[in-house]
């Protein structure tokens, strides 16, 4: 599937078809769509329309993304996506592009201190969430004088770690959205202390572990949230008393309720934490 998205350029608009604040670029296409369905059978619409537009902008091509035909057959949501943007690469001449992976390049901040945070969410009805999603936060003078060289076991609060916890939410997941903005609620607050506790070393550069467990609460009106285990390895120069360096993982569950919020299934919500420049 990625392959096949990679001639592309890829933008997306989240809301509904009767919005009044529709962007005006998003409205055009929709127009396009729908008067070049005029005069076919309506059958049950998806709620997720892609459109594939030429370098001028005219539209080429779309399809409903999650066809209702395709449900519950495993793996053809994901052919039939597949064969709709095959259809379109065709008639712009892109069927034949070389398909020579480029090497793997993770973000950074271009040198800059930074924390690179990687998660994934096991869902096993929706494979596609256990790709890795990445971002990338920039340090500021000051961020980690909160975990400075413990020269014994302290406790921490894990708001520290805000600006990094913040990104550890499962990606793509619609249930936690503002009905009026339509806006994704975004993570306002990380609960609970954890132990920061020295690593004994004779000389030379020290390391300390920080963990505990936290509970990561997103701004809806619910007080939602969800908790797991953070571990974080934090590297000290010899000399120095605030961290150059961390790598840690968090490992927890996030609870994905159905539309009507009768069934709750604990989904394995885990990240991989590493400061960059390594």
């Amino acid at each position: 599937m990625v392959r096949k998205l990679e001639p592309y350029i890829i933008a997306s608009w989240h809301g509904h078809r009767n919005d009044t604040d529709i962007p005006a670029a998003v409205k055009a296409v929709w127009d396009e769509k729908f008067k070049a369905q005029r005069g076919r059978t309506p059958g049950r619409q998806s709620n997720v329309d892609i459109a594939i537009l030429d370098s001028r902008g005219s539209l080429v091509h779309s399809f409903d993304a999650a066809n209702h035909q395709q449900y519950g057959r495993r793996g053809r949501i994901e052919s039939y996506t597949a064969d709709e943007l095959s259809r379109a690469a065709s008639t712009l001449g892109l069927a034949k592009r070389p398909t020579k992976t480029p090497a793997l390049k993770l973000p950074d901040l271009q040198g800059k201190q930074g924390v690179r945070v990687l998660v994934s969410l096991d869902d096993e009805r929706m494979h596609a969430y256990r790709a890795p999603v990445v971002e990338v936060v920039p340090v500021e003078d000051g961020d980690w004088d909160h975990l400075a060289w413990p020269e014994e076991a302290r406790r921490v609060s894990s708001s520290v770690l805000l600006p990094y916890l913040s990104q550890i939410y499962p990606p793509g997941v619609m249930e936690r959205t503002n009905p009026t903005t339509k806006e994704v609620y975004r993570i306002k607050a990380v609960e609970g202390e954890l132990e920061l506790s020295p690593v004994a070393a004779k000389k030379g550069p020290r390391h300390a572990i920080l963990r505990g467990e936290v509970r990561i609460v997103d701004e809806g009106p619910d007080d939602f949230g969800y908790k797991g285990t953070l571990e974080i390895v934090l590297a000290y120069r010899d000399g120095e008393s605030t961290p150059h360096a961390l790598r840690g993982y968090f490992d927890g569950l996030y609870p994905r309720s159905d539309r009507m919020h009768r069934d709750t299934r604990w989904l394995p919500l885990q990240a991989a934490i590493e400061s960059i420049p390594e």
